[in-house]
């Protein structure tokens, strides 16, 4: 068995923190799962803020769609998971791995697309959307490598591997038993 921290040193040194990189490590190293997803969560948001500082003030307009999905990205991947997952009872790595490159978007339960629409007062497409875009990385990188065909993993695989307490188990049932309707 791996030593954690070794895993989580090799992991912030890797040439590029994309999707993939974190799906490989994920795959090898399942018993670190949350901090894997924890620490990727926090080296892209570092690179989203970097990347939106950078904007010119002219591309920083958006229309409401845009700002709903960014209002999606930013409750699931960014900054406001902490706030989000602690309010539902889940880990924020959960949220974090929940984008479609590494979880795949037509295995997650419509339950559950529409309850994270209810409760973060959006529509299901600015859910999906938000999750096709994953970790909100602006900033497109040059590849030493060819692309790989990383096939996203199952929503029922991700949550056997996601080491969920019983609490945090119970609060998922909880959220995918909400159809998002009042």
């Amino acid at each position: 068995m791996a030593n954690r921290d070794d895993v989580l040193n090799d992991f912030t040194i890797e040439e590029e923190l994309l999707p993939e990189t974190l799906k490989a490590y994920l795959q090898r190293y399942p018993e670190y799962t949350q901090d894997l997803l924890a620490l990727f969560n926090e080296l892209s948001m570092n690179d989203l803020e970097v990347a939106e500082a950078s904007l010119p003030l002219e591309s920083k307009a958006m229309s409401t769609e845009v700002l709903r999905v960014q209002h999606v990205r930013q409750t699931l991947f960014g900054s406001g998971v902490r706030e989000f997952a602690r309010d539902l009872g889940l880990p924020r790595g959960f949220f974090t791995g929940l984008n479609a490159d590494i979880v795949h978007l037509a295995s997650m339960p419509m339950g559950l697309l529409k309850a994270l629409a209810k409760k973060l007062d959006v529509h299901i497409q600015d859910v999906i959307s938000g999750m096709q875009q994953g970790d909100g990385q602006a900033v497109a990188m040059k590849s030493d490598g060819k692309p790989g065909n990383e096939v996203p993993i199952g929503f029922e695989n991700y949550v056997e591997h996601a080491d969920l307490t019983e609490e945090e188990r119970r609060a998922l049932k909880t959220l995918l038993a909400d159809d998002g309707s009042d």
